[in-house]
């Protein structure tokens, strides 16, 4: 895959994603306010319902009142009848309104029959009712009784409902309601519309100052719904109910929060395996490119020794050459040399495939890890000298037992040998030593070649993995030798750990259990 089309396919797959969060949040976002809008209208039908509850039930304690007023004034309508109305007040500021009606009930008796002389006869029948009114002095805008109150009454222009608002002006309001009653009637009607949040409720006055009708810790600037609660004389609201929920959005969001929980459940799938999908495109290309690289290092590898056999099939072939039986063995050894420097590297990748399947088995026995470090050594030093440099050996380990392959503990170490040497410029000085810690046999080998960076330093024991100097390889090799430590130091359940700098030189732990 090319590396510009691998970018614009990241691109679109995130703009897909994103505009599908987008969506999702949209569309939740479109819930909600459409969830606000249905909750804020059913919560002012159920306010206004109830005070249409209260206002009625006031009135009806009035209607009782002038039951018999208003039975007797229906009955005789049609009879001939005089109204007084009379509006006192006493020492005590109780205001009185005694409405009277007269009704003439008239009949003739008759006294001959030859002039159709007749008596008329008439009785008056009085009947008084008196309705008392006590009227707050520190009441405001209750006006007089209207001074005509029978023609009111008669006529329908003065209603009970005016009577009522008229008289409840003058009462204090806690004896009008009580929040007992106002929450009663409210939690009902919320129900009734469907709405399952906590209310707190409040009555304030015109002027917007908060009485004492009030739930418990209920806060003014919370207020979010106001309805009018009772009216004066004029029809101007004299008491408002207002209202706020502190679980408002938790109700709104109520019936749609498994959706909105199965909706975040899956965009998250969708994010993790779209990052899933992103890293093992960039894990197959890296491995890819790791597979290229490791086919030319690998026939780089072999090229050298394969040339070489080729020159030394060719001396061998030379007449002069074999009359020189000094020549011939030279020529032989430098065959087998470089034959075996080949099975060498195919045997390194051959063990890393086992490894990669689990199929590499190990002769466990009992090891001298001192004596193994000192075997690892030897091959080592001579290519060491050869550049005038020099391996410093230290051994402090007590105890040198563990249980493992003394095969694969030889090649680890060899490895890390053979890594220092590499890596070191002009004389390499080399230092092997050895000790213990509570339960680990421990080799430490130190090397104060070019270093590694800390980025470097994290990729180390990965397969294939080697440091370049531009586009160009300094060192020879294929990247399976730390990886290889790592897994057989793993199968010995042991501990491999490196500290770098750069320009300062390496140090590699090896920690290996010790014999229990």
């Amino acid at each position: 895959m090319r590396k510009g089309f691998y970018k614009v396919l990241i691109a679109i797959m995130s703009i897909a994603l994103i505009g599908l969060m987008i969506i999702q949040f949209y569309w939740l976002n479109l819930t909600f306010r459409s969830g606000l809008e249905n909750f804020n209208t059913s919560v002012y039908q159920a306010m206004n319902a109830t005070t249409a509850k209260i206002n009625k039930y006031e009135v009806e304690k009035y209607y009782y009142k002038l039951d018999n007023v208003n039975n007797d004034l229906k009955a005789s309508v049609d009879k001939p009848q005089a109204f007084t109305s009379q509006i006192i007040k006493d020492s005590l500021g109780v205001t009185y309104a005694y409405v009277t009606k007269f009704v003439i009930e008239k009949s003739m008796v008759p006294i001959s029959g030859v002039y159709n002389d007749s008596l008329t006869k008439a009785n008056i029948y009085t009947q008084e009712k008196v309705y008392k009114i006590d009227k707050d002095s520190a009441s405001k805008g209750i006006g007089n009784l209207n001074l005509n109150l029978e023609e009111s009454l008669r006529d329908g222009t003065y209603t009970i409902e005016n009577m009522a608002r008229w008289d409840a002006g003058t009462t204090p309001l806690d004896k009008r309601i009580s929040y007992k009653m106002l929450d009663s009637i409210f939690t009902k009607e919320l129900h009734r519309f469907g709405i399952k949040a906590t209310p707190r409720l409040g009555v304030i006055t015109k002027d917007s100052l908060l009485t004492n009708i009030k739930s418990e810790n209920f806060k003014e600037k919370n207020i979010k719904f106001t309805v009018p609660l009772f009216y004066d004389k004029d029809d101007h609201a004299e008491y408002n109910l207002t209202a706020y929920f502190p679980d408002q959005n938790y109700v709104i969001l109520g019936d749609v929060i498994p959706i909105v929980s199965l909706t975040f459940i899956l965009t998250m799938i969708i994010v993790t395996v779209f990052a899933l999908a992103i890293y093992y495109m960039q894990m197959q290309r890296r491995i890819s490119e790791i597979k290229t690289d490791f086919i030319n290092n690998m026939t780089h590898e072999f090229k050298t020794p394969i040339a070489t056999i080729n020159i030394a099939s060719d001396a061998l072939k030379n007449a002069k050459i074999i009359s020189e039986p000094d020549k011939v063995k030279y020529y032989a050894d430098l065959i087998k040399q470089e034959n075996k420097r080949m099975n060498t590297h195919v045997e390194m990748v051959l063990r890393m495939a086992k490894l990669e399947r689990n199929q590499m088995d190990l002769n466990i026995e009992d090891v001298n890890m001192n004596g193994i470090v000192q075997k690892s050594i030897e091959p080592i030093r001579f290519i060491v000298e050869e550049r005038n440099g020099t391996i410093f050996e230290e051994y402090n380990a007590d105890k040198v037992f563990v249980e493992g392959d003394p095969f694969h503990l030889e090649n680890i170490i060899i490895n890390i040998l053979d890594n220092a040497r590499k890596y070191s410029t002009g004389k390499p000085q080399i230092k092997v030593k050895t000790y213990n810690t509570d339960k680990h046999f421990v080799v430490e080998v130190a090397d104060k070649g070019i270093g590694m960076s800390p980025n470097v330093l994290k990729k180390i024991f990965e397969q294939f993995y080697r440091e370049e100097t531009g586009n160009v390889h300094n060192v020879k090799g294929h990247g399976l030798g730390l990886a290889y430590v790592k897994k057989i130091v793993q199968l010995h359940h042991g501990e491999v750990v490196a500290e770098s700098e750069p320009g300062k030189g390496s140090t590699f732990y090896i920690k290996i259990p010790l014999k229990s």
